[in-house]
């Protein structure tokens, strides 16, 4: 039974806060075990999501003037969020060990990460849904740099870092510009001061605008990505599928509430802006995937072009966008995860920074190749995968909103995509390898494959269960999605 009040209703944040303070309690003695961090890491992420389950389908509930809000939609996003970093943890246990990452450092950030996305969802206010970003962002450019003997770790942090500083600028000043011509931070008043102005004035467009640039950026967007492919190749492995995963699904749930609870009277003027990213995200990100040769900026394309199919939800915002949207989201990360495991264990033993590196995967490590085979097919659309309905979700969407010819658009850049993911599926199997040695798996990557793949397969295969529950969510309190 969840707790009375408002404490009570913060209870998943509070745990994950103090488990974040012990981490770093324990991170500063010098023999800290690394074993005991993944198993209380694990037990802390688990105990927050039974919070969330238990809180079920409560009512919307505003507490502290408006700063917080719990209801269906933040607990959904929270409880991806909670997925995403247990997931995380279980495929970075061992590689945490292998290259000397301080545990106390690494899970300290990433559970302070975590509630900054947790905050990102759960707020009808632009300044907690910033203070959210900014502790999203602060952790993560800290766990970018985490190898600091490592060059490509080292430049990742810091073109993060700048870009970083840049967009959560933009974003303050987009902010501050929707404050100045409406009178509030809350985007419940926000909304009634734009509905009730005779017209959009200039500070309130020029606001929007930064508002769409700072959190493009979040989004990995064209042409605001420039910083995704060289973090998601240098950062360490797993603190790359986190943020491809995490810190873009915190994004985009923070784009939600601002433009459809904020800014809806302005609808017209924001889905033009998002359909026109959509297609250049989507049509850049696969293009530039045709012509890598590296694995992991293979992916950081492809989260590049998976970002625009998302933006398709967000630029239509009707009530089967959103749940596709959210489907898609959800589907997305346990994917993605999954991809990443199949390179930490191939890294394990051999350089697995080139696609050719993984040639004889099928012969030397079948059950990931297999996986891997899996995943890629669920990044391209083909059934029975969970990003077959993700898309078709979103196809309905659109040709439901008027937009077939956005349809078309996405059917085409799922042929495009398929070439650079055949590519990954021809070289573990084609390809003989010179090493043709078994590789060993530790239990944390053999479990995160597991969940990946089980997860893929069974929102593939029986789409029903998650439907109904992204059907039930209302992004905006009380009042129905669809304008």
């Amino acid at each position: 039974m969840p707790l009375d009040g408002d404490v009570g209703l913060l209870l998943p944040e509070i745990i994950v806060t103090l488990a974040a303070v012990v981490a770093l309690a324990t991170g500063l003695r010098p023999q800290a075990g690394r074993a005991p961090a993944v198993w209380a890491f694990l037990g802390v992420t688990a105990a927050a999501l039974l919070l969330l389950i238990g809180e079920g389908r409560g009512q919307a509930v505003e507490i502290w003037s408006g700063t917080v809000l719990v209801d269906g939609f933040a607990r959904l996003f929270k409880l991806v969020f909670l997925v995403i970093a247990g997931l995380t943890v279980l495929v970075a246990a061992d590689y945490v060990r292998r290259r000397g990452i301080p545990p106390g450092e690494f899970y300290l950030l990433l559970l302070l990460a975590t509630v900054g996305m947790m905050f990102m969802a759960g707020s009808l206010n632009l300044l907690t849904i910033y203070l959210g970003l900014e502790c999203l962002s602060l952790a993560s450019y800290s766990l970018s740099g985490l190898l600091r003997r490592d060059a490509r770790s080292t430049e990742a942090a810091l073109k993060y870092i700048l870009i970083g500083a840049i967009s959560s600028g933009t974003i303050l000043f987009g902010m501050s510009l929707v404050f100045g011509a409406t009178g509030s931070l809350h985007l419940g008043e926000v909304s009634q001061a734009v509905s009730s102005a005779t017209g959009m004035t200039p500070v309130l467009l020029a606001g929007m605008m930064f508002l769409v640039v700072g959190l493009g950026v979040k989004m990995a967007a064209v042409p605001f990505h420039m910083w995704a492919p060289d973090v998601y190749d240098g950062a360490p492995a797993p603190v790359a599928a986190f943020l491809i995963t995490g810190s873009e699904a915190a994004a985009f749930a923070a784009a939600l509430r601002i433009f459809l609870v904020g800014l809806p009277s302005l609808r017209a003027e924001w889905t033009a802006v998002f359909v026109t990213l959509a297609v250049i995200t989507m049509t850049f990100g696969n293009i530039s995937a045709i012509v890598q040769t590296r694995i992991r900026r293979l992916l950081a394309y492809s989260a590049v072009a998976q970002a625009g199919y998302v933006m398709v939800g967000l630029a239509i915002a009707s009530d089967a966008a959103v749940s596709a949207m959210l489907y898609y989201l959800i589907a997305y990360a346990f994917t993605t995860i999954g991809a990443f495991t199949v390179v930490i264990l191939l890294a394990r033993h051999q350089p697995a920074d080139e696609i050719q590196d993984f040639r004889g995967l099928g012969q030397r490590a079948p059950l990931f190749a297999l996986a891997l085979t899996i995943f890629m097919l669920s990044f391209i659309g083909i059934p029975p995968t969970a990003g077959f309905f993700g898309k078709f979700y979103l196809f309905q969407a659109a040709v439901g909103a008027g937009m077939p010819w956005l349809a078309v658009i996405m059917v085409i850049n799922g042929i495009i995509s398929i070439p650079y993911y055949w590519g990954v599926v021809r070289t573990m199997y084609l390809s003989e390898a010179e090493d043709r040695s078994p590789l060993e798996a530790p239990w944390g990557l053999r479990w995160a494959t597991v969940i990946g793949l089980g997860a893929t397969l069974v929102l593939g295969l029986f789409p029903d269960a998650l439907v109904r529950v992204v059907n039930a969510i209302q992004v905006v309190p009380g009042l129905p999605i669809a304008f």
